[in-house]
Parts: C-alpha cells; structure tokens; sequence
C-alpha cells in the first residue's frame, strides 16, 4: 500500500482535489488494497506494478495529469473483483475448466458492482468491467470493441498482458522481454488498440 501511497502524493490532480475528497477516495482505495493483498498477495502485487507502468505508458501517450492519476486508479483496482474468487482457483497450476474459467472471468462485473457503491470510486466501475474487453469486440463481459471501450480500460488491458507474460504464473514462466513484446505487437489491432500498443513498447 505504500506504493501507492506514493502515487497519490505526487499526482497533480490529487493535491488539485479537495482535501476531504482526496482523503475519501485514499481511504477507500486503501482499504481495498489491504482487503485484496488478505485475499491473494500476488494479485496485489500484480496490481501495484500496473499502476506504475500504466502511467509510464500514460505519459507515452500525453495524458492530462488529471487523466493519469485516473488511469493509476483503474490499473490498482482492475482485479478487485478477485475479491469474489477463490484464492485456491488464482493459485491453480493447471489450465482452468470451463466453470473455474467463469468464475474467474466474473471479476470484472464483480469489481464494478463493489466500485459502484463506494463514494468516490463509482465512475471507476464502467472502466473496470471493461477492463478485459478485446479492440476486435472478442472480449468480455460486454463484447465492446474499438472505441467502445474506454480509453484507460484499453491501457490497462495491454499492460496487464505485458506484464502478465512478462512475470511468472502458477501455470507457466515468464517470457522472455523480446517474446513479450513480439507479442503485444502482434496482437495490434486485433487484442489491443494500435496506438496503445506503441505508447506500451515504448514505454516499457
């Protein structure tokens, strides 16, 4: 939590907020964090690393200061909804079944429904269920494609894979940097917005 503590200090937008706003939402992002780093420390970290390479590719991309402390909040809180998912079922080392693979993919509509009842945090949710939704519309939980989905959803999209391949998972190593970054390239206009995906392989 401490990270992110950081993140918020010396965002713009932050000290900009009103004081008790900016506690409010500290507060709330604070406790959610603890609450998943209880619940799977490895998503938390998985989390916190997001939210450090999202501004980098933010800033690749010229986002406004207000727009960036935003985009820093939907990568911290894009797995919230794991919450809701079983540890045992994140920590599998095998290939998921049809109905582990439906629990796991209800994260995104779990975290937006948590989102929306939290002051502060509720214009979050819509950019969190959209937070695994495909630029070619085979995504989920909505099938948005292009522009459909929000920006920040489609940054956090592509550094999620890029990090995702990049570190190890119970199921498989890391790829090596060059193969990852073969990947998120080849996947331009299919996965991942092509603007995007040159603001993530030069940022990172």
């Amino acid at each position: 939590m401490a990270q992110f503590d950081v993140l918020l200090e010396r965002s713009p937008s932050a000290g900009a907020s009103r004081p008790e706003a900016r506690d409010a939402i500290e507060h709330a992002v604070a406790e959610l964090v603890a609450a998943l780093r209880h619940h799977h420390s490895g998503t938390a970290d998985h989390s916190n690393r997001l939210a450090v390479d999202c501004r980098r590719v933010g800033g690749e991309l010229d986002l406004a200061p207000d727009a960036l402390f935003e985009l820093e909040l939907v990568a911290i809180l894009h797995d919230i909804g794991k919450l809701a998912v079983p540890a045992s079922i994140l920590d599998l080392a095998r290939p998921l079944k049809s109905t582990e693979r439906a629990v796991v993919r209800s994260h995104t509509v779990r975290g937006a429904e948590m989102l929306a009842e939290i002051a502060g945090l509720r214009h979050l949710a819509p950019l969190v269920r959209a937070g695994h939704e495909r630029w070619d519309g085979s995504g989920y939980p909505d099938r948005l494609s292009g522009k459909r989905i929000p920006l920040h959803a489609r940054i956090v999209f592509t550094v999620d894979a890029f990090d995702a391949m990049t570190n190890d998972r119970p199921y498989r190593r890391a790829l090596a940097y060059d193969e990852a970054r073969r990947r998120i390239a080849a996947g331009a206009g299919t996965a991942f917005d092509p603007r995007i995906v040159d603001g993530v392989l030069a940022a990172l």
